[in-house]
């Protein structure tokens, strides 16, 4: 009984000796592949990440209560702004929001032509903003105008304008 006992004693010991080793081998594999790449791996390491195209980023924002002097009053807007950025952008390519919210506001309080419709309006303002901001790609701006004594209906135009592909 005791023979059997040290035997199998010994053969746990002898397993659990075995493992270790493995385990042991196995961090030892996986630290020096860790330090040495395969030569593969370092091509790869310069060639340029693949488009992704499943990845479409994009941005609004909505400006309240703008005051436009326009179409002989003063009218009230609530502009809607959304944008999706070109492929594959940088960090450092995304435009801050606030400049493009201020260029808006900009184009529309100097205006040259005060009889134009909404929808051409917007056009100007869809047009800059990608002429402006190379990193977006598309660009839709909804300006709502509330009903006055002039024009008694809630009215909107939306404008969305994409870069030309080529």
């Amino acid at each position: 009984m005791n023979a059997k006992r040290i035997t199998r004693h010994g053969a746990t010991g002898f397993l659990t000796f075995g493992i270790a080793v493995l385990l042991f081998s196995l961090s030892g594999v996986s630290a020096a592949a860790q330090t040495s790449p395969p030569k593969r791996s370092a091509v790869r390491l310069h060639q340029r990440s693949p488009r992704r195209p499943d990845l479409n980023e994009q941005f609004s924002f909505f400006i309240k209560d703008f005051k436009m002097d326009h179409q002989s009053q003063l009218n009230t807007l609530n502009i809607s702004v959304g944008y999706t950025y070109t492929a594959n952008i940088s960090t450092a390519d995304y435009p801050d929001f606030r400049l493009i919210e201020k260029d808006i506001e900009t184009l529309l309080n100097t205006y040259p032509n005060k009889t134009d419709y909404w929808e051409i309006v917007n056009k100007q303002l869809t047009a800059m903003v990608l002429k402006k901001y190379p990193a977006l790609n598309r660009v839709t701006i909804e300006i709502e105008v509330p009903p006055s004594s002039l024009i008694p209906f809630l009215r909107s135009s939306t404008v969305s304008r994409s870069r030309a592909q080529g």
